[in-house]
């Protein structure tokens, strides 16, 4: 196997044990077992637990990213661009919530750690960038483009659902999120300016 694929059989392997497991249990013998290989050959695809730990961020947000961009049309506008980039993007959290808690475990990890300060504010300026970017792309299809703080729109929006995460991972009221993301959105589109869009339904079920 290639250093790359192999690499790519650890992150996936990390993944799936610090989201089901925790952080703490994710021990690169635990990680080395899950992806059905020695130990050792950790050391020959990163040079540390660390790499590999900033390897995993990498891969989730680049997950992120993807998601955001495929659920987002912008020749739809920001309005819808705004409320289905985070209703996608609620429904990966409620999709797998150990994938949020193993995101906040890595950033306290990085926030406590000395000189992984920086991965941290990557990993969550790289989210604001993508949220910016996405909403721009929509804005540009605007025909009278409303006057805003995109940059600041960003924040909050990215900062709500951050909050909204936790609130879930506590309670983990389905339907109680549902609405939450729902005023969100409307907070969201109103700072923006904005007109409310709502989600398409799909064509109706036959009688």
């Amino acid at each position: 196997m290639k250093v790359e694929e192999r690499r790519e059989q650890f992150v996936k392997a990390a993944i799936e044990v610090m989201a089901r497991e925790g952080l703490d249990r994710a021990t690169t013998r635990r990680i080395a077992e899950h992806a059905g290989t020695a130990q050792a050959a950790i050391h020959y695809a990163f040079r540390g637990k660390d790499e590999l730990l900033t390897a995993v961020i990498g891969t989730v947000t680049e997950q992120v990213e993807q998601i955001l961009r495929d659920a987002v049309t912008p020749e739809k506008g920001l309005a819808a661009a705004i409320g289905d980039a985070a209703r996608a993007f609620w429904a990966f959290v409620v999709g797998d919530d150990g994938l949020q808690l193993m995101q906040y475990e890595l950033m306290i990890y990085c926030r406590r750690n000395p000189g992984f300060e920086w991965l941290a504010a990557w990993q969550y300026t790289r989210y604001c960038a993508c949220v910016e970017d996405v909403f721009r792309s929509a804005l540009a299809h605007e025909t009278s483009p409303p006057p805003m703080d995109l940059a600041a729109l960003t924040r909050f929006l990215v900062a709500a659902i951050d909050g909204l995460i936790i609130q879930y991972e506590v309670h983990h009221e389905a339907e109680q999120s549902r609405r939450d993301i729902e005023n969100v959105i409307t907070c969201a589109l109103s700072l923006a300016g904005l007109a409310p869009v709502l989600p398409s339904l799909g064509p109706e079920s036959p009688a």
